[in-house]
C-alpha cells in the first residue's frame, strides 16, 4: 500500500525492518546518498585529538565553516552563513525573509515544504512530470509559478529525481524577479560531473535575490556532524543572520571543516567513482525486468518497481537479502511503486544489481 505522507528520511533501516515485520539484521545502506568512500582519511587521523575539544565553546557564528567556504570557494565571508548542516538554513529562510507564498516542486525534499509552513507560507506546488522523465520545466512553466508566489524552492540536482536546472535557466529566472527568492539547494551539487557549470554558489557579481543552501555531511560522508551553510549577496546574508541562533555549529565540526580544505584527493577520487558508476548503474537496471529507472544526475538514482502492485514485495525481499532502499511513496507523485538508490562503490553496485535480478527472477 503506498505510504503516508509522513516527516521520515532515509537512513533509518531499523523502522523499515519493523514496518516490514523483520527482525533486526545488519544491512547496506542504500536509501542515503553519501560518499561510498566513508569518512576521508584527513579527517579519521585526527580524530582521537578531537576529543579535547569537547571542553571549549564553539564560535558563535561557526568561523571554522565559513573559513572552509572562504578558502574552498574563494567567497567573501559577508556572503557564508554557517549552518547545523543546510537544513537550518532552509528552515531559517522563509522565516527571515517573511515569504507569503512559496513555489516547491514536486517531488522533492520534503524539509521544504515543512519549513515554509512552520513560517506561515501558503504552498504553490509545480510539479515534475514522470512521463517527461522528471525533467526540469521549462523557463516559461516557472515564470508562470513564480509569478504566483514570492519564492521558489529548487533542489539542484533535485532530490528524489535527480534532476538538474540550468544554470542559465535559473539566472534567468531571477533576473526576471528581481522582487522574487530563489531558495536553491545544492545539497548533492558536488556529486555532478560538472558541477562548477551548475553551481550558483559563485556568481559575479552576487544577484541579492538567490540563496544557496550547501552540505559538506553528503559529499564527505559525515551526516553525524552536520555541516553546511547558506551563501548569497551579503545584505541578504545579513537578513539571516539577524535571526540566526548562535552557537548552532559544534566545535569539532569547526575543526573538520577546516581540515576538510586539504581532501582535493578525495575529492577528484569520488568524483572520478560517481562518474563511472552512476551510467553502469543505469544501464544494467534497464536491461532487468521489473524496474523502470530514470537517468540520473546526481549520487543517485530513482526507478519504479513493476512486476507487482505492492512496492513490498521488493523491499521486503531486499531487506531479507541485506539490502536497505529509499521508499519513495511519501512523496507527492511518487505513490505508484517508486523507490530510490544511492550509487556506491562497483563492488557494492555489483551487489544490489544481483539481488535485484533474483528478486525480477523471483516474481516474474
Amino acid at each position: 500500500m503506498a505510504r503516508e505522507r509522513e516527516h521520515i528520511h532515509g537512513g533509518d533501516p531499523e523502522r523499515e525492518m519493523q514496518r516490514l515485520g523483520l527482525a533486526p539484521r545488519p544491512v547496506l545502506d542504500f536509501s542515503v546518498n553519501l560518499s561510498p568512500l566513508g569518512v576521508p582519511e584527513e579527517i579519521k587521523s585526527i580524530w582521537n585529538d578531537l576529543s579535547g575539544e569537547i571542553e571549549s565553546y564553539p564560535t558563535v557564528d561557526g568561523r571554522g565553516v565559513v573559513r572552509y567556504y572562504e578558502r574552498r570557494f574563494g567567497l567573501d565571508p559577508a556572503q557564508i552563513l554557517a549552518g547545523n548542516g543546510s537544513t537550518e538554513s532552509i528552515y531559517l529562510a522563509p522565516r527571515a525573509l517573511g515569504l507569503r507564498k512559496v513555489v516547491v516542486i514536486n517531488p522533492s525534499f520534503h524539509d521544504y515544504t515543512r519549513a515554509s509552513q512552520v513560517a506561515g507560507a501558503e504552498l504553490v506546488p509545480l510539479e515534475l512530470e514522470a512521463s517527461a522523465g522528471f525533467a526540469a520545466p521549462d523557463i516559461s512553466v516557472l515564470k508562470k509559478a513564480l509569478a504566483r508566489g514570492d519564492g521558489l524552492f529548487v533542489g539542484n540536482p533535485n532530490n528524489p529525481t535527480s534532476t538538474v536546472f540550468p544554470r542559465e535557466l535559473l539566472l534567468e529566472l531571477a533576473e526576471n524577479f528581481p522582487s522574487k527568492w530563489l531558495l536553491v539547494d545544492e545539497a548533492f551539487v558536488q556529486f555532478l560531473d560538472q558541477p562548477d557549470t551548475i553551481s550558483l554558489i559563485k556568481q559575479e557579481p552576487p544577484l541579492a535575490n538567490i540563496l544557496v543552501f550547501h552540505s559538506l555531511t553528503k559529499f564527505f560522508a559525515l551526516p553525524g556532524l552536520r555541516l553546511g551553510g547558506v551563501v548569497g549577496h551579503p545584505d541578504s546574508i545579513s537578513r539571516l543572520r539577524h535571526l540566526k541562533e548562535p552557537w548552532s555549529v559544534n566545535r569539532i565540526a569547526e575543526k573538520v571543516a577546516l581540515k576538510l580544505i586539504d581532501c582535493g584527493d578525495y575529492e577528484k577520487e569520488l568524483a572520478n567513482l560517481i562518474r563511472q558508476e552512476r551510467p553502469r548503474v543505469f544501464n544494467t537496471l534497464k536491461r532487468i525486468a521489473g524496474f523502470q529507472p530514470f537517468e540520473p544526475a546526481a549520487n543517485f538514482l530513482l526507478a519504479r518497481w513493476t512486476l507487482t502492485d505492492e512496492l513490498d514485495d521488493f523491499l521486503l525481499f531486499m531487506m531479507r537479502s541485506g539490502i536497505h532502499l529509499r521508499d519513495c511513496r511519501n512523496f507527492p507523485g511518487l505513490e505508484d511503486n517508486y523507490f530510490r538508490m544511492a550509487i556506491r562503490s562497483p563492488g557494492e553496485n555489483d551487489r544490489v544489481l544481483s539481488l535485484m535480478q533474483d528478486c525480477a527472477t523471483h516474481f516474474s
